[in-house]
């Protein structure tokens, strides 16, 4: 179908029929609506001007963002590599420096458009006493509060990354769009690493072949510096499309898989002896799934559900879940009354405590049809990291 102007015009005021000829000949509307296109034009025109050939302003390439992000991810990349070296292989400290440099960068990246010097400053020193803070606790391998600190460490790394993107604005933590972020980067790192493995593994295969040994070559450098890039190219990759957000289309499509698993597993689970309060392995996979669970729930309740099925599911899984958390939290209690108090344990009990209390939040913002404002329950959580990191080692003196 030809479709000139006078044909758009005579359909001016219709907009299904408007709709219809650019669904039956895309690349001829869209020429006959730039032809059209002046300061002048009928306000329809002018709309369907820019819903053609719009493009976001930051969409521009910065050629100093691209200089900028290599920056960061060579400084990353670099104690990474280290590890592999003799000389460092063994350094605890620069494991522990990793995830705080990449936090740092991340942030720095955050704030790339407006950065200030005050802003850099801000956004270093608390990563960098988090740091010195783990240099001055004791080198053991084989302490539970320090190890307990260690993991506790990323949720605060996470809240400070969350301040940078904020805009340092404490009162005005913009967690919906940094969540969306943290998703989109989480399933774009995946697509990549699983092609860079692919790829890799082809590169190592091809050198295999004329006699050349080159796994440890990529293994150390090509394979480290792809998965130090991945979050980095998928952050650029999220600025500069417009396209669905794929983890809000996978979130939804997990939320019904995940609540039939749970209930499938509490099902067989009634008929089986192996229970969490003895068998350490299924208390550990106990533990995992509620923190799956629950942040699956987080991250869907930003985004409006349309499907009847998934809004379904968003109610069920969490009922379904405080059975699972109730479970898990009685096997704390069981196995604190029956082999005593470690760190582990305490950590373990009130961190199952707060999801519980998370989980009747999400419900209780659910009946209110207010479910986005389940995202105020998460500061808790980086109140119980501080104590975590930086009470704890010091209650069961680095046990």
């Amino acid at each position: 179908m030809d479709i000139k102007s006078e044909i758009i015009m005579e359909n001016i005021n219709n907009p299904s029929m408007l709709e219809d000829l650019y669904q039956s000949n895309k690349k001829e509307f869209s020429e006959a609506i730039k032809t059209m296109y002046n300061d002048n034009s009928d306000i329809i025109i002018k709309y369907w001007h820019v819903r053609l050939f719009y493009r976001r302003i930051n969409q521009k390439r910065n050629p100093r963002k691209y200089i900028f992000t290599a920056f960061m991810i060579a400084i990353i990349w670099i104690p990474i590599r280290l590890m592999f070296t003799d000389a460092f292989n063994e350094n605890i400290n620069l494991v522990r420096a990793i995830p705080i440099i990449a936090s740092i960068a991340l942030a720095l990246f955050f704030m790339f458009e407006n950065i200030k010097i005050k802003d850099i400053i801000k956004c270093v020193i608390p990563d960098m006493v988090l740091y010195l803070y783990f240099i001055i606790l004791p080198n053991r391998t084989n302490s539970q509060s320090i190890d307990n600190a260690f993991y506790f460490m990323f949720i605060l790394l996470w809240f400070c990354v969350l301040l940078s993107q904020s805009n340092f604005n404490v009162k005005k933590l913009d967690y919906t769009t940094f969540l969306e972020k943290c998703g989109e980067i989480i399933i774009w790192s995946t697509i990549f690493i699983i092609g860079g493995m692919v790829i890799v593994g082809l590169s190592i295969a091809l050198f295999n072949a004329i006699k050349i040994d080159a796994g440890e070559f990529y293994l150390k450098n090509i394979a480290t510096i792809g998965i130090v890039a991945s979050p980095f190219v998928s952050l650029l990759v999220i600025e500069n499309t417009n396209k669905a957000k794929l983890s809000i289309i996978i979130a939804n499509i997990f939320l019904p898989i995940i609540l039939i698993s749970l209930l499938v597993f509490g099902i067989i689970s009634l008929f089986n002896n192996t229970k969490p309060y003895e068998d350490r392995n299924i208390f550990v996979i106990y533990n995992v799934m509620n923190v799956i669970v629950l942040c699956v729930l987080v991250f869907t309740s930003i985004n409006k559900i349309n499907n009847k099925i998934i809004y379904g599911c968003s109610y069920i899984l969490p009922i379904i879940t405080i059975v699972l958390n109730i479970a898990t939290l009685s096997a704390v209690i069981y196995r604190i009354n029956e082999y005593g108090i470690t760190p582990n344990k305490i950590t373990l009990l009130g961190t199952n405590i707060i999801m519980l209390g998370h989980l009747i939040f999400i419900i209780f913002q659910k009946y209110k049809q207010k479910a986005e404002k389940n995202l105020r329950y998460l500061p808790i959580y980086f109140i119980w990291a501080i104590i975590v990191v930086f009470i704890f080692p010091m209650l069961f003196k680095c046990i």
